[in-house]
């Protein structure tokens, strides 16, 4: 993938549909750039947060991988700045995995709700390995059951700095009096409000 070292303004750049950023790490200086926003999405799209890949800057090639975007407060798919990591072999990436959450349709259902406790799980990894995200699949949990950070299945590479303990999604009962009780203290609060408002 290629990308520019900046020169124009800000609003020149962006106004080219092309995304600023910087491209830093240990081994150079840090170097304004710009990105086609078209292509960041794609590389964000396929790498996320976590893996890396390699741009072309001039004539050397880097191996980065997206520490962070930031995105328009309203319109929420335009990237407004982007920063790359530069990454060697033998450093380790520290990351937050996403967790891609699969059967949640199979579960739930009145009265019985998925509680996702945690979505993502805090990992280290080797630079040329690492992953988008973490599939779980929960479609068999009953009732009552967890899923902690111990069940994962994951990768030998991976180092999980998350406790084992930690509960990730549980299944839960919620039973119709429990709702009608909520309602009844909802309706009284806004009761009790509608008496304090002025004629």
């Amino acid at each position: 993938m290629k990308i520019e070292k900046r020169k124009d303004p800000l609003r020149v750049v962006r106004s080219e549909n092309k995304v600023p950023g910087v491209l830093y790490g240990k081994s150079i200086n840090p170097v304004s750039i710009s990105i086609e926003e078209g292509d960041l999405h794609s590389l964000l799209k396929e790498y996320g947060y976590t893996k890396t890949f390699k741009v072309t800057l001039g004539r050397t090639s880097h191996q980065v991988y997206i520490k962070d975007i930031q995105f328009d407060a309203i319109k929420r798919t335009h990237a407004l700045n982007v920063k790359l990591q530069k990454v060697k072999e033998g450093d380790t990436i520290k990351a937050n995995v996403p967790l891609n959450i699969i059967g949640k349709e199979a579960i739930e259902k009145p009265g019985i709700i998925v509680q996702v406790i945690s979505d993502s799980v805090d990992v280290e990894y080797p630079v040329g390995k690492g992953l988008a995200h973490i599939d779980l699949d929960i479609s068999t949990l009953g009732v009552g059951q967890a899923i902690h950070v111990k069940d994962l299945e994951l990768p030998d590479y991976l180092i999980v700095h998350d406790e084992e303990e930690k509960v990730l999604v549980n299944v839960t009962e919620v039973s119709y009096q429990e709702e009608a009780e909520d309602n009844e203290v909802v309706e009284d609060e806004i009761t009790e409000t509608a008496e304090q408002l002025p004629e």
